[in-house]
């Protein structure tokens, strides 16, 4: 049975009042991403890691009722930063030459450098030749962390945010309950509060950064 719709007014009024505009402008913040759907994405993700943080006022959540919304909003800033840095690393600066070398990586690729009928054995196994060359590295298999320090050398990421930035993103990862509990590591108010002032200085270093 939900709460009345008198209380259910009062609440959602509550979450916004203080906001410092609605669903719109949270996507606006986002307008050096050209990207029309992620820009929305991120806009919502953005406005509902508020709303729920505002939510979380308005019951005065204590004890472990702070650990369902803390985590929520880490989540939401945590894939802000890495959707805001990623799409910029590779469609603004793609050419850049510090992107280009956490991009790529030495891999062996086979070739047939001897005849066909040729065959080199050790201990029974067949050796094959190939050389060394540069490899692209998939986006997706690059560590966060190396993609901020390239956003920093850059030049749009402060470097003075960085380590928070990568501290949220590595919280972001004890979704997994067993990860959690392996590593013995507990998610705080202070985390999420964190990712969110941390957020204004980081879109408007790259908002200046991408004009």
């Amino acid at each position: 049975m939900p709460l009345s719709s008198e209380i259910r007014t009062s609440v959602r009024a509550y979450c916004v009042k203080d906001l410092p505009g609605d669903l719109r402008w949270h996507i606006d913040q986002f307008h050096f991403i050209d990207d029309v759907e992620l820009r929305q994405k991120l806009g919502r993700a953005f406005y509902s890691g508020r709303y729920v943080a505002k939510l979380m006022e308005a019951l005065k959540a204590d004890g472990d009722e702070v650990h369902a919304f803390v985590k929520f909003q880490i989540m939401q800033y945590a894939a802000i930063y890495e959707a805001v840095i990623t799409y910029l690393l590779w469609s603004k600066y793609e050419d850049h030459p510090d992107l280009l070398a956490i991009s790529t990586h030495k891999a062996f690729k086979k070739m047939d450098a001897l005849g066909k009928k040729t065959k080199i054995t050790l201990d029974d196994e067949q050796i094959y030749t190939c050389v060394l060359r540069d490899t692209k590295t998939p986006k997706t298999s690059i560590a966060f962390k190396d993609k901020v320090d390239c956003a920093v050398r850059i030049g749009f990421v402060p470097a003075e945010y960085s380590d928070d930035i990568k501290r949220l993103y590595e919280l972001r990862n004890l979704a997994h309950i067993e990860t959690e509990a392996e590593k013995q590591i507990e998610v705080e108010i202070e985390h999420s509060r964190a990712g969110y002032w941390r957020l204004k200085p980081f879109l408007e270093k790259v908002s200046s950064a991408c004009v």
